[in-house]
């Protein structure tokens, strides 16, 4: 009778743990994405919209439907959240505290030979879907091409998206809005195709995190934004 009870007891707690530990952790989508650059012209900046994955050449985006963490290293991320105000850059033991995505801050793109750069927001590009079929890491993709529709500017923005995986809610860009699903690969080129800077997704898989894994750790310092601007 003791040794039945005691199973009874053993198989209780087992159960028990594997209830806790479903529910602290979260399933989320995970994306590897690897950097790529090619220019035939030394004196052209990169985009700083890639600044940190061109850093680090690489950079690992994990989301669920509102929010997500796109991890450069060990201690240097970023995460988001769209029923949060405010979303925050990690580097070290501090972080960066910014506005949310989901607020839609303008791109700014940098001409080489003026002072200040051109404010492009989501509706000022346009979209056209590509022709053709297109394949990544195994999945059939469409192709979409947004255009900037301002004097001087011109960059062609090609993504490939799948309906195989669910729309990020993080916008490296503001017209990434506008993208139905996942994207595996974001590239930007000049109209001379003198420029070829990008991102392209090299894994992809469904994994789990801790239930805390979007939020900025307790023992963390944040650093506060001082009067956010009004956008819209």
């Amino acid at each position: 009778m003791y040794r039945k009870h005691l199973i009874i007891l053993v198989l209780w707690l087992i159960s028990g743990s594997t209830v806790l530990n479903a529910q602290d952790s979260l399933s989320v989508w995970k994306i590897e994405y690897q950097y790529l650059y090619k220019s035939s012209d030394t004196l052209i900046k990169r985009d700083a919209k890639f600044a940190d994955i061109a850093k680090y050449g690489k950079a690992t985006l994990y989301y669920t439907d509102s929010a997500y963490r796109l991890q450069y290293a060990a201690d240097h991320w970023e995460i988001g959240d769209f029923s949060a105000p405010h979303r925050y850059s990690i580097y070290d033991n501090l972080a960066r505290e910014g506005l949310s995505a989901a607020q839609q801050m303008p791109d700014l793109y940098e001409l080489s030979n003026d002072e200040f750069p051109i404010i492009l927001w989501a509706n000022d590009y346009k979209a056209l879907k590509a022709e053709g079929n297109f394949e990544l890491l195994g999945m059939t993709c469409n192709k979409l091409v947004f255009h900037p529709q301002k004097k001087l500017v011109d960059a062609a923005y090609e993504v490939y998206v799948s309906e195989n995986i669910p729309k990020t809610p993080w916008y490296l860009f503001t017209f990434i809005d506008q993208v139905p699903n996942g994207f595996l690969g974001l590239y930007k080129k000049n109209a001379a195709n003198t420029l070829f800077e990008g991102m392209e997704a090299k894994e992809i898989k469904r994994v789990n995190v801790p239930f805390d894994f979007f939020r900025v750790p307790q023992t963390m310092k944040i650093k506060r934004m001082i009067a956010p601007p009004k956008l819209n």
